[in-house]
Parts: C-alpha cells; structure tokens; sequence
C-alpha cells in the first residue's frame, strides 16, 4: 500500500522546531488508503486543482500535517479538526498547543511546526527558461535586484530563488501575508545559511529570525521563526 512518510529534516534553527520534507509520488490515487485522514472539506479542494500533480500535492502534505499533529495530540489523524484564522492561515481548530506551516513546489513539500513560537517555511523549484527579472518589482529591493545581477549568469538563478523562499518564510511566520510586498524587505547579499535582514526592517520581522536550509538540487528552501515564545 503507498504510504506517506515525510522524512525530518536537519537544521540550525531553534530545537523545538520539527521540519519534515515530503516527497511526492505523482502516480498515486486519492483513493488510496493513505488519505483516509482527509476531511471532507479537504477532499473536495484536493479535487478541485485542475492538474493531477496540484491535487497530490495538497492532499499529501495536508495527510503528513495531520499524522504528525494527531502524534503530538495523541488522536487519530482523521480526528484533527484545522481551521483558518483571521490572516487565512491554517491553525488547529480546538487549541494553540502547535502552531505550523507547511509549502510545497514540484516533487516536494515541507512543513514546520513548534509547540511554543510561530514558523513559517517556503520552498520553491527553479522555473526552466524563467527570467528573474521579469519579477523583481515584485519580489526584490533595487540594490538586491543590482546585487544578483553582477552575479555569474548560472548563480543568478539560484540567488533570485534564495532571496524569494526567505522572504515567503518571513512573510508566512508573521501571518500577514505580502501585503507589503516582498521588495520592502532585504536579504540579500546572502552570507552563510542565517538570514539577515538588511537596512530597514518592519516592526513585525523585529522579533522573527530565519535561516536556508538544504534543499535537492534545483530547489531553494528556508525555515523562519518567532524569536519570541508563545506565553503559557
């Protein structure tokens, strides 16, 4: 029978943050045993995706976030009951006790989750013959957008896809969304695996903090957090 084992993932953040990669199995059925654990509701978006690959890929990591929280709740996975909050943010629907975060892009997912502060995780795949500078308005300030393009051609890519994943994960910890846009906030030039925020930072990433982590080949990947702990 085909199973969903997401694999834990390594990394430098804080040690009360799980991170879980899932690797997708396109050929797979929603009729398959493994998504039992889905709810109505979850089925029904899984299904409304008008490609194969976009169903399986909702419907897998939403069956690996709730087999890893019905473990730390000590239910069954089917008996997790997920909601949305006021920013549409998936929350567990009867307590705080985990807050999480998950994203997906090509044959990966990955989901971030901490009993005591907020997460946030992005993980993108590099597009074939995409120019990253058809985007920059929307996703880099001018001097990072200036930075990567004195770069080699073949790590420019890369560079525009680190810069991208750090800001979702940002973004997604905070709960905001990109309202703002991405292009307010600088994270490039890139040193090490931290990610550093450059000359003016929002009051709401003040207290958030993050870090790249490894990711296949032709993905970038990141993991950002709250520095400040959820009160008990």
């Amino acid at each position: 029978m085909y199973s969903i084992e997401p694999l834990a993932l390594p990394h430098d953040g804080p040690p009360d943050i799980a991170l879980w990669r899932i690797d997708f199995a396109f050929n797979a059925s929603l009729d398959n045993a493994a998504f039992a654990p889905l709810s109505d509701e979850e089925r029904v978006r899984a299904q409304s995706f008008r490609r194969h690959e976009d169903t399986l890929r909702f419907a897998t990591v939403r069956v690996a976030l709730r087999e890893q929280l019905a473990r730390r709740l000590g239910i069954a996975a089917h008996a997790v009951r997920l909601t949305l909050d006021a920013n549409h943010r998936p929350r567990l629907a009867d307590s705080d006790a985990y807050d999480f975060n998950v994203s997906h892009a090509g044959a990966h997912g990955l989901i971030a989750m901490s009993p005591c502060r907020r997460v946030g995780v992005d993980i993108e795949q590099y597009a074939d013959r995409f120019d990253w500078r058809s985007i920059t308005s929307l996703t880099l300030d001018a001097g990072e957008a200036a930075w990567i393009a004195r770069l080699d051609v073949a790590q420019q890519v890369s560079a525009f896809y680190d810069a991208w994943v750090a800001k979702e994960a940002l973004v997604k910890t905070t709960g905001v969304g990109i309202a703002r846009g991405l292009q307010h906030l600088i994270v490039l030039p890139r040193g090490g695996m931290q990610v550093a925020l450059h000359d003016r930072i929002p009051d709401d990433m003040r207290e958030i903090a993050a870090r790249w982590i490894a990711a296949p080949e032709s993905y970038s990947a990141c993991v950002a957090w709250s520095t400040k702990m959820f009160a008990r």
